[in-house]
C-alpha cells in the first residue's frame, strides 16, 4: 500500500498539510477504504464498468430521440462526483492523512484536477450534439467550490456549463428539490449517478434502501444509470459501518451458512 498510494496523490495538496494540524490515531481510520479507492483508480474493471453505464446510457437516448426526433426539453441529469468526475486520489490524501471527509475537499475540488470517468466526456457530448439539454446536480457546495468545479469539466471538454444547466448545493443535501426545478419546464429522460441519491429520495434506513431499489428494478438502465462508487455514499451509513464490531458483525451475517466450521 506504501508503494501505491502515493501514485494516486501526487497532485498537489499543499493546503492539506500547511493549513491544518492532523492528529494521528494509532490505526488509520480509513482502512477500510483502500482496496475500493485503488480500484476506482487502477482497475481495468472499474472502467470497463464505466465504459458499460455510459454505452447503456448513450443507447438510451438515441432511442429516445428516435422515438421523439422533434421533442423538445428532454433532460437528462448527471452527478458530478464519481459519475463524471473521478476523485480518487482524493480518497487515497485522505487515507494518507488518516483523516475523514470533508479534510481537504474544498482545496480539491479547486484545483481543478479530477480525472473524468471514463466514457462521460463522450457521452454528454453526444447528448449535446442530439440537443438534450443537460443539468449537472451536484452537493458540491456552491460558495466554495463552483469556480473550480467549472474550470475542471471546462478543461476536460464537458458541455452546456452555464449557470442554467449547473445546480450545485447551496442549503440542503437532498437533491429532489432541484430535480423537481428542473422538472418544472423539463422532462427528465434520463439520470446518471453513483448514489441512490442521485435518482430519487433517499434514506439511510437499509430496509427502505434495498425494497425501494427492488420496486424501481425496471428503471435501471433505462431512466436511472448506476456508476460504481464502493469508497463512500449513503449505502455504509445504512449498514452502521462506523466501527470493527459493526463490519464484524455484518460478515458474520454473511459467513452464518457455514455455521463454526470451515472443513473440507
Amino acid at each position: 500500500m506504501k508503494k501505491i498510494i502515493p501514485v494516486l496523490i501526487s497532485l498537489i495538496f499543499a493546503a492539506c498539510t500547511t493549513n491544518q494540524t492532523v492528529q494521528q490515531p494509532t490505526a488509520n481510520s480509513n482502512a477500510n477504504i483502500v482496496y475500493a479507492t485503488l480500484y476506482n483508480y487502477f482497475s481495468a474493471e472499474y472502467k470497463a464498468l464505466s465504459y458499460q453505464a455510459y454505452n447503456t446510457a448513450t443507447s438510451r437516448i438515441d432511442q429516445l430521440k428516435k422515438e421523439f426526433p422533434d421533442k423538445k426539453n428532454m433532460a437528462v441529469i448527471v452527478d458530478i462526483d464519481e459519475t463524471v468526475l473521478d476523485n480518487s486520489p482524493y480518497e487515497a490524501k485522505l487515507i494518507e492523512l488518516n483523516v475523514g471527509y470533508d479534510s481537504c475537499w474544498n482545496t480539491w475540488c479547486n484545483l481543478s484536477a479530477a480525472r473524468p470517468v471514463p466514457g462521460a466526456v463522450e457521452f454528454l457530448q453526444h447528448a449535446d450534439s442530439l440537443g438534450f439539454d443537460i443539468f449537472y446536480v451536484s452537493n458540491r457546495k456552491e460558495k466554495f467550490t463552483r469556480k473550480g468545479t467549472l474550470e475542471n469539466l471546462r478543461m476536460l471538454g464537458f458541455p452546456q456549463l452555464d449557470d442554467a444547466h449547473i445546480y450545485l448545493r447551496t442549503e440542503t443535501s437532498d437533491k429532489e428539490p432541484r430535480r423537481h426545478a428542473i422538472a418544472a419546464d423539463h422532462e427528465i429522460v434520463l439520470l446518471v449517478g453513483d448514489n441512490i441519491g442521485d435518482f430519487y429520495e433517499d434514506t439511510s434506513d437499509y430496509a427502505k434502501r434495498d425494497s425501494t431499489v427492488k420496486a424501481m428494478k425496471k428503471q435501471f438502465g433505462k431512466k436511472f444509470i448506476v456508476l460504481p462508487n464502493a469508497m463512500y455514499g449513503n449505502w455504509p451509513a445504512s449498514l452502521h459501518l462506523s466501527d470493527k464490531v459493526s463490519v464484524d458483525s455484518l460478515l458474520h451475517v454473511m459467513t452464518k451458512a457455514f455455521g463454526n466450521t470451515c472443513g473440507e
